[in-house]
């Protein structure tokens, strides 16, 4: 009896939590569509953010792919969020679809300091429960991890390899 009226209340609040992240979503829908990308994509208090903080991940990507719609946007950050957020949702074949969007054909690690590929490509693994690709890409972005970005890049994709067992969401999330 306790473990159904307890079921019955986690449905209840996932409910509830799947409506305000609808209702989150067609609030956001109303202004953000209309922001500078700057303001979009790389405010911490506007945009997708506000949805990404708020748990919505898929509303996030949602509201991501308007707005790159709306604006026929081409900064490839945008695209990466939204790999992203697909990504913390649970929907994986659409956080790779994505992510590999923003594949920089064009990259050389040996003139490069940014090892920006082989981080998308971690993700990548990860998604795809690749443990081996993923210690190869760390391995690879290690060579250049004097390089602030690349060392902020490298913990975010250990932090993955740490929880490799849980999702993408929950990976990011433990300490």
């Amino acid at each position: 009896m306790k473990t159904g009226l307890l079921s019955i209340g986690f449905l209840f609040i996932s409910n509830v939590a799947f409506a305000d992240c609808k209702a989150a979503l067609e609030e956001r829908l109303k202004d953000d569509l209309n922001l500078t990308y700057q303001q979009f994509d790389q405010t911490d208090d506007a945009g997708f953010r506000l949805l990404e903080k708020s748990g919505c991940h898929t509303e996030a990507a949602i509201l991501i792919k308007r707005f790159i719609t709306h604006n026929n946007s081409k900064e490839s950050s945008l695209t990466w969020h939204l790999a992203q957020m697909e990504g913390l949702a649970g929907n994986y074949q659409h956080a790779i679809f994505h992510a590999n969007k923003v594949l920089d054909p064009n990259e050389d690690s040996s003139n490069s300091k940014m090892y920006w590929n082989d981080f998308v490509l971690g993700n990548i693994a990860f998604w795809n429960k690749d443990k081996v690709k993923l210690k190869q890409y760390i391995a690879n972005i290690e060579k250049g991890q004097n390089f602030k970005p690349n060392q902020i890049n490298l913990n975010y994709l250990n932090q993955l390899l740490k929880n490799f067992d849980l999702s993408y969401k929950q990976a990011l999330s433990e300490d």
